[in-house]
């Protein structure tokens, strides 16, 4: 049969295409071995019997063959070299190199872009399309790349342009895409990406412990400290809020930002979430919501945000609905005691510290150094609290033994 491929050339050919993608040769022949087995198998796809398919590549000694076996009969090799194929198979040959080289390129550079994933890239704008979205044009780790924010990731009333540049997280990576960058304006990690390069959370000093987001609108965002000297809020927030403002920048316009203290005490975490609202005097949780009461309407006003929007966002951010409510509304829970219940009992000026730092609610004695830190009292102040807490916890313990009893009687 006449030759179709000399070795030499194809060698060449070979290595002048893997210097001109910036690919290495040996992969360039392993995805040749591929090409290669995927042109015999669909030559023989109709075959009977069907022959097994290997196929070898070794450029750098010459050595390029398929071997066909017959697994009806062992003694039955065939064994085809690049001399060997038609133009048929040249031209089929060449059709599954040129797919599969391009897919194993794209996925060697998309390699290089996964530490990226969660951070925020800048690109350009190339075209707005109604389907796919806002198509993107990034360079990142001198890899250019094409990306889509899909309308999920649009912010509402934002308006992209052609030629735009724009800043987007990268959500994900999807190797057979045409755009493989799944990016996002509206996602909480686009907020997160941004806070990461404040030095503590860098370093780790401070945690980011939830994210809360409508995009343009509201952030929620909920840290912690390792380090008891370090007020995790006031780091985020920086002196003056300075550090917030530089953020904001980066921000879908009109959008706010607001930083609150973790607590590992869903209800507590809850009062907290519910910033710039304060002076909270109960909540409590039950089964389907955590309840927070407010005496100043003020204060359920903020509690509640613009159309609700405050208290939206911190029941995302805590993990339960949230009820923000009058304490006209307020009915005792079923186990422990609120500040509400021992308003009467504790010193206005103990009540105000409490109702500020968001102490309103008590299933058991909290530790003694928790509460001189968060009032901000000498040690006898805090244990006089701890009596106070204490006595109420026992009342209720007693008044629910002898409900119980009463029942017990009242069914003998």
């Amino acid at each position: 049969m006449e030759a179709r491929i000399r070795f030499n050339e194809l060698r060449l050919a070979l290595e002048e295409f893997a210097n001109k993608h910036g690919v290495d040769s040996r992969r360039v022949g392993k995805v040749l071995e591929a090409a290669l087995k995927r042109t015999f198998e669909h030559k023989y796809r109709y075959a009977h019997p069907k022959p097994e398919v290997e196929a070898h590549v070794d450029l750098d000694r010459g050595d390029i063959k398929v071997i066909l076996k017959y697994p009806d009969d062992e003694k039955k090799t065939e064994v085809i070299y690049p001399t060997d194929l038609s133009i048929d198979d040249v031209h089929t040959l060449k059709n599954y190199f040129v797919q599969m080289i391009k897919y194993d390129i794209q996925r060697s550079k998309l390699a290089k872009l996964t530490p990226f994933i969660g951070k925020i890239v800048s690109g350009k704008v190339q075209k707005v399309d109604k389907r796919r979205g806002v198509l993107v044009g990034v360079t990142v780790n001198d890899v250019a790349v094409e990306g889509r924010i899909e309308q999920s990731g649009m912010v509402k009333d934002e308006i992209y342009r052609p030629g735009q540049e724009i800043d987007a997280v990268v959500l994900s990576i999807e190797e057979k895409s045409a755009y493989p960058l799944v990016l996002s304006r509206t996602h909480p990690f686009y907020v997160r990406a941004l806070l990461e390069k404040i030095p503590e959370v860098a370093d780790g000093t401070v945690q980011i412990k939830a994210i809360a987001r409508e995009a343009g609108v509201m952030t929620k965002v909920a840290v912690s400290t390792t380090d008891p000297f370090v007020n995790p809020v006031t780091s985020l927030v920086g002196k003056k809020g300075v550090r917030l403002r530089d953020l904001k920048r980066r921000l879908p316009k009109g959008e706010s930002i607001e930083v609150v203290e973790y607590d590992p005490d869903r209800v507590r975490f809850a009062v907290l979430a519910l910033a710039p609202a304060e002076n909270a005097v109960a909540a409590y949780e039950t089964e389907d919501e955590i309840r927070v009461f407010y005496e100043s309407e003020d204060d359920l006003g903020r509690a509640k945000g613009k159309e609700g929007i405050n208290v939206k966002l911190a029941s995302r951010l805590v993990g339960k609905t949230i009820m923000a409510l009058p304490v006209s509304e307020y009915e005792p829970p079923e186990e422990g005691v609120t500040l509400y219940d021992l308003k009467d009992k504790l010193p206005p000026q103990i009540y105000e510290k409490m109702k500020r730092a968001a102490l309103v609610y008590f299933k058991k004695l909290p530790p003694l150094v928790h509460i001189q830190r968060l009032l901000d009292v000498d040690e006898a102040t805090a244990i006089r609290v701890l009596d106070i807490v204490e006595e109420a916890l026992q009342e209720k313990a007693s008044r629910k033994a002898a409900v119980k009893e009463e029942e017990k009687t009242e069914n003998a």
